[in-house]
């Protein structure tokens, strides 16, 4: 702090700067001290609001919450026409073609499995559509390779990129996607004499009905759900989800191959080389493709709907010709055939194989020679473009139309 004298002194010194005469020093000086003592008045002001607002700040930044944990994102759906399928013990996930292939599960192949493989494929298969309707999550086949060859394999459903949702024990093949994603049916129990039950399960891996329809229909086939949800469809039955009696479908015959179309509105039934399409019930139904039009093509069977419903794709000839149906004007199209005994099929996991525009149809083909290397394949609607896309497998499905989010 600055004493009187030294301020004097300082004005002294600065007197030809001050217009003021000596009489007039004092006030000078006074004028000084309280500049100066407002001056450190102000200074300390300001430092305590500084020191305030500091002290504040401190408070709110301790006052702020911690940011909580993002929420796990929930599975996205694949893109369209995306190809899932099995091979040598893995499931895989790539583009429609087969490109960018990302295995989501590692399984041990079929020469490593032993007794325990399923389906002839290794640690890992499917059977049947293997996308959700929704497109968010697949549905596979898992099996212990150390297991006794009658054990039970586990349904494993899991996201797209293969993190597991749930899993649980089951018997039978297929596993059926309900229209609204959010539970499969599956056999429970199968046996080829004795009683069989059919467990629908959801996303949880909980049980939620068990039926027991007693009919002895179906050989080693797998009930599907019907389109609006309401019931299972088993070989010639309809099984309602109340428990209630199995209803005969007496529009399928005894080893007819048949197919609902896309929206369940109507239904495709074969009889030799004639096809029929019916209403969904079986009533009004027309042969669109009979012995007059088939200029000897032989029995008809893996029928397929386009997306639209005014096609549908079969193969004929005990499997070495892949044909489409214009169903409006019964005209039909070869799209490929094979030579010698190869054999081509709708692939083996999709439950609907054509493309989501429905310009391309997906198969497998299997070759006699070589010790029956399979292929997936697929092939333009108007037959050009025919390509492989994966090899080693028949089981693949692309996400179709009514399966899209």
């Amino acid at each position: 702090m600055i004493d009187e004298r030294e301020l004097r002194e300082m004005l002294e010194r600065r007197a030809g700067t001050i217009s003021a005469t000596p009489t007039d020093l004092p006030k000078a000086i006074r004028r000084a001290r309280r500049r100066i003592a407002l001056n450190a008045a102000v200074g300390t002001l300001v430092g305590l609001v500084v020191l305030a607002g500091a002290l504040a700040g401190v408070r709110i930044i301790q006052a702020a919450p911690t940011p909580a944990e993002p929420p796990t994102p929930a599975p996205t759906p694949a893109s369209v026409g995306a190809l899932a399928y099995a091979v040598e013990g893995d499931i895989f996930v790539a583009e429609w073609d087969g490109s960018n292939p990302v295995r989501i599960a590692d399984g041990r192949p079929l020469s490593d499995c032993g007794t325990g493989a399923i389906s002839g494929t290794g640690e890992y298969s499917a059977e049947g559509p293997m996308w959700s309707p929704n497109g968010r999550y697949l549905a596979y086949r898992h099996t212990d390779c150390n297991a006794p060859g009658d054990a039970r394999g586990d349904v494993v459903i899991s996201d797209t990129e293969g993190n597991v949702v749930t899993s649980f024990p089951s018997d039978g093949w297929g596993i059926s996607w309900s229209p609204d994603s959010t539970r499969v049916a599956v056999w429970d129990h199968w046996s080829a004499v004795g009683p069989r039950s059919i467990g629908i399960y959801g996303l949880d891996g909980e049980r939620q009905t068990l039926l027991t329809p007693d009919v002895r229909c179906c050989g080693e086939s797998d009930p599907v759900w019907s389109p609006d949800g309401r019931s299972l469809l088993l070989g010639k039955f309809e099984i309602p989800l109340d428990g209630s009696t199995p209803r005969p479908l007496t529009w399928i015959r005894d080893g007819a191959g048949w197919a609902l179309s896309p929206d369940g509105s109507r239904v495709a039934y074969t009889s030799g080389k004639s096809l029929v399409v019916a209403a969904a019930d079986g009533s009004a139904g027309v042969e669109v493709l009979g012995d007059g039009a088939t200029s000897g093509i032989p029995a008809l069977v893996n029928l397929v709907w386009s997306p639209t419903g005014d096609r549908i794709a079969f193969t004929s000839g005990n499997g070495s010709e892949l044909r489409v149906l214009d169903v409006a004007t019964g005209t039909v199209t070869l799209l490929t055939e094979t030579d010698g005994s190869d054999v081509l099929s709708v692939a083996a996991g999709g439950g609907f194989d054509f493309s989501p525009e429905g310009d391309r149809i997906l198969f497998s083909k299997t070759e006699d020679e070589g010790g029956g290397v399979s292929s997936l394949w697929s092939v333009n609607a108007d037959g050009s473009d025919l390509r492989r896309l994966v090899a080693g497998t028949t089981v693949g499905d692309w996400l179709s139309p009514n399966q899209t989010p």
